[in-house]
C-alpha cells in the first residue's frame, strides 16, 4: 500500500512527533548537511522508512520541523495583527524567547542557513520564514506605527530594529562572548532575560500612559 507523506498512521501517533523532536535536536547541534536520515531514525527509535512515509525526505522533515517549531510565534503575530487592543511589542519578543527556549541552538542553525544562498537549507528556511517574517514585521510595524503609542522622538523603524535585536541577539551571540560573560542559555536565564527585554521595550519605547498592565508604570 502506498502512503501519502505527512498522513499519520492511526496506530503510531508518536512516531511523527519523535521524528520531529529528534531531528530538531540533531539539526540544531550538527547542521543540516551533517545529519542523515539514518541518524534521525535511530535517535527516534524507528525505521528510516518512516521519514519517507511522513516527510518524503530529509528536506521535507527539516521544513516540517521549522514550520511546527515556529507555529506558536506566527499565531501570536497573527493575533496581534487582528486585535487593535494588543499594543505590546514586548509580547512578541517574549514569545520568541518562549518558542526558542527549549531549542537555543536552533536560531544559530537558521542564521547559518541564511548566509549560504546555494544550500538546500537556505531554500527551505527562506520559504518557511518569508511568510512568517512578513507577518511578524507587519504586526510589529502596525503596533509601533501607532502615533499615540511611542515615546516622543522614537522613530518606528528604530523601535522595530530594537525589538528585532533584543529578540535575536542572545541566540546568535558568539560563543567567546557567552564564555567571557559566563552566560549559559538555560531556560531560567532566558526566562528572566525575556522579562528584562520586555521591560526595556515598555520603558524605553512606550509612553507611560500606554503601558497597560505594567506594574512599574
Amino acid at each position: 500500500m502506498n502512503h501519502k507523506a505527512g498522513r499519520p498512521s492511526g496506530g503510531d501517533s508518536d512516531t511523527r512527533y519523535n521524528l520531529l523532536h529528534h531531528s530538531r535536536l540533531l539539526f540544531a547541534e550538527l547542521g543540516f548537511e551533517r545529519v542523515t536520515t539514518r541518524m534521525i531514525a535511530d535517535a527516534a527509535g524507528v525505521n528510516a522508512g518512516m521519514i519517507r512515509y511522513y516527510f518524503v525526505d530529509k528536506a521535507g522533515l527539516f521544513e516540517a520541523m521549522l514550520r511546527e517549531t515556529m507555529a506558536p510565534l506566527l499565531a501570536l503575530a497573527q493575533q496581534q495583527a487582528r486585535t487593535v487592543e494588543l499594543r505590546d511589542p514586548g509580547a512578541l519578543v517574549a514569545a520568541y524567547y518562549a518558542v526558542m527556549m527549549p531549542h537555543p541552538q536552533l536560531p544559530t542553525l537558521i542564521f547559518r542557513a541564511l548566509h549560504n544562498s546555494q544550500s538546500v537549507e537556505f531554500q527551505i528556511v527562506t520559504r518557511v520564514f518569508s511568510g512568517f517574517v512578513q507577518q511578524m514585521l507587519s504586526s510589529m510595524q502596525q503596533v509601533l506605527s501607532t502615533p499615540e503609542l511611542l515615546r516622543e522622538g522614537v522613530q518606528p523603524l528604530n523601535a522595530l530594529l530594537t525589538c528585532l535585536s533584543l529578540s535575536i541577539f542572545p541566540f546568535v551571540m558568539p560563543p567567546f562572548i557567552k564564555q567571557a560573560l559566563g552566560i549559559e542559555l538555560s531556560p531560567e536565564f532566558l526566562q528572566q532575560l525575556a522579562f528584562h527585554q520586555r521591560d526595556v521595550i515598555l520603558h524605553g519605547l512606550i509612553k507611560s500612559n500606554q503601558r497597560d498592565g505594567d506594574p512599574h508604570a
